[in-house]
């Protein structure tokens, strides 16, 4: 790699004519965190100056023979169903500076989504792409960078078997919630997966029908339910580098949790806790409780799976 390419990452990946298209994005010494990636293209194009100020883009085969200076292998992958306390783990890891933290890249999403566009492109070619990314992205741009952590789309529970594939020995780990507060939680600020037809349904495995879209939160649990039968299968796997968390729990031994069970040591440093006190989407706002709706929330089919998966994880332990 050319050292004027140092500090350089891939962010974003469309296929256009029949080819496929890289967006670059010069991070230079920027620390991340943001809550959300996009938030962090966005700041680095528009506020910061130097060459992000100017759109780059290569040929997918440029990102392939090209290959970071230095860069940390991912300390671990986290999974999440949304609205769960993943943004707030993932933030307060960013909060200190030896954590490179990506949450939620558009990039790593259309790489696992490449075959919904180009038909022609095999799963090998999708894990050496999205290896590449990662590696780019968890360059040490920074002296002081020790771990790298990965916050994952909540869809790409469905994605875990080929992740698990492409990397065998690093910890994954999953954040789980009851389905009423996350249903409600959409409802008042909805995610992609909470709209139908956002996402490409056969993701989710779901045949979209006019009752979805004449209620969003109907099709919300449905996605729900399938997350949470993924995580039952999952618990079922006794993979010794999956863990699980559920926010009924306690946000307060999140912390604890994580790095205890991915193999960090862990001293809860000011940043870390103070973080834990504000919204973990709106970092400027002091976190005072989810607001329940007036909207139907409770719907059998994600309460059941959701109680499934919840016995199994206490078994687990």
């Amino acid at each position: 790699m050319n050292q004027d390419m140092n500090g350089w990452i891939p962010y974003r990946m469309r296929f256009l004519e029949g080819e496929w298209l890289v967006n670059w994005l010069d991070l230079d010494n920027h620390h991340i965190n943001e809550p959300f990636f996009d938030e962090t293209i966005d700041r680095c194009r528009i506020k910061m100056s130097g060459r992000s100020r100017f759109k780059t883009a290569s040929n997918l085969q440029f990102l392939l023979a090209a290959a970071p200076l230095n860069s940390i292998p991912p300390t671990a992958f986290i999974f999440h169903v949304s609205r769960c306390g993943s943004t707030l783990l993932s933030q307060a890891l960013a909060s200190e500076k030896q954590n490179i933290v990506i949450a939620e890249a558009p990039i790593l999403d259309e790489i696992l989504r490449a075959q919904e566009h180009d038909k022609f492109i095999g799963e090998a070619e999708v894990k050496e792409i999205f290896m590449s990314a990662v590696a780019f992205m968890g360059q040490i741009r920074n002296p002081f960078y020790k771990h790298y952590f990965i916050k994952l789309d909540s869809w790409h529970l469905h994605f875990y078997h080929q992740l698990r594939s492409w990397y065998p020995d690093t910890p994954f780990y999953f954040l789980s919630r009851e389905p009423e507060a996350i249903i409600s939680s959409h409802q008042k600020r909805r995610g992609l997966q909470s709209i139908p037809g956002m996402i490409d349904p056969r993701v989710f495995k779901i045949n979209l029908s006019d009752a979805h879209f004449a209620d969003f939160n109907s099709y919300t649990a449905e996605v729900l339910a399938g997350y949470y039968n993924l995580l039952s299968t999952y618990i079922d796997l006794q993979e010794r580098k999956n863990h699980f968390y559920d926010y009924a729990w306690g946000v307060e031994g999140l912390l604890q949790h994580f790095h205890h069970t991915v193999g960090i040591a862990f001293e809860k440093s000011d940043p870390m806790n103070n973080r834990l006190a504000f919204h973990s989407k709106y970092p400027d706002q002091p976190f005072t409780g989810d607001q329940a709706t007036n909207q139907k929330t409770f719907y059998p089919v994600a309460q059941e799976a959701y109680q499934q998966f919840y016995n199994k994880l206490k078994q687990h332990g």
